[in-house]
């Protein structure tokens, strides 16, 4: 069983203005689709993990024609979750029935890039796989990243930390110490966290290397 890792990335056509909104809007800071149900190709369900302003969010998505309806659920000021149902396009469906034929399997998250570039990894027989990227159209990039065997033990970022370390970067990240430029220190961390500074680095250092190891 082989897995590439790749990012497809519009040329001269747009994917879905949903794609536009989530990819070119100055209000939407990061993306990922974490979830989907296709069994309706031409209405499929999505949801999302976003970061940005979700006032503004709605607006854009409130505008989209495609869109038959949306719900947005924050997590705190900055972070949300967001379903959607919409109408697909020609070129959307065409990337759909790319990469799930043949029984290939495309593993969450997708990550959306600011340069409407989209980035994940799909697993599958050696044949699928090509004939995947042959299949997709005219007016998108395709850019493979990594090919490999599907034979390393993998695990979530949520299931490699500790319990007092997703507590740290939670703190850290709710506090903004990794807003740029900081919003926090170090110290403030600790504070909120109730412990020492030393303390406080420790877990987030043993945090972050784990999440790079995970992720990487």
């Amino acid at each position: 069983m082989r897995y590439l890792r790749l990012t497809v990335r519009p040329t001269d056509r747009e994917i879905h203005p949903v794609h536009t909104a989530m990819t070119e809007r100055a209000f939407v800071d990061r993306v990922q689709m974490l979830h989907w149900n296709i069994v309706d190709i031409d209405i499929p369900a999505i949801l999302f993990y976003i970061v940005g302003d979700a006032e503004r969010l709605a607006d854009a998505l409130e505008s989209i024609p495609e869109i038959e309806t949306f719900s947005i659920t924050r997590i705190d000021d900055r972070r949300l979750y967001c379903y959607t149902q919409g109408r697909t396009t020609e070129i959307e469906r065409t990337l759909y029935d790319a990469f799930t034929r043949d029984g290939l399997v495309v593993l969450p998250p997708l990550t959306y890039g600011d340069d409407g570039g989209v980035r994940f990894e799909v697993v599958g027989e050696s044949d699928a796989l090509r004939t995947a990227l042959a299949c997709v159209p005219d007016g998108v990039d395709v850019a493979v990243e990594r090919v490999g065997e599907y034979d390393a033990p993998r695990e979530t970022v949520d299931a490699a930390l500790t319990s007092r370390q997703r507590e740290a970067v939670r703190t850290a990240l709710a506090a903004g110490y990794y807003e740029t430029p900081r919003r926090a220190t170090i110290e403030d961390v600790a504070t909120d966290l109730g412990c020492a500074r030393s303390t406080a680095a420790e877990h987030l250092q043993k945090a972050e290397s784990r999440i790079i190891r995970t992720v990487l």
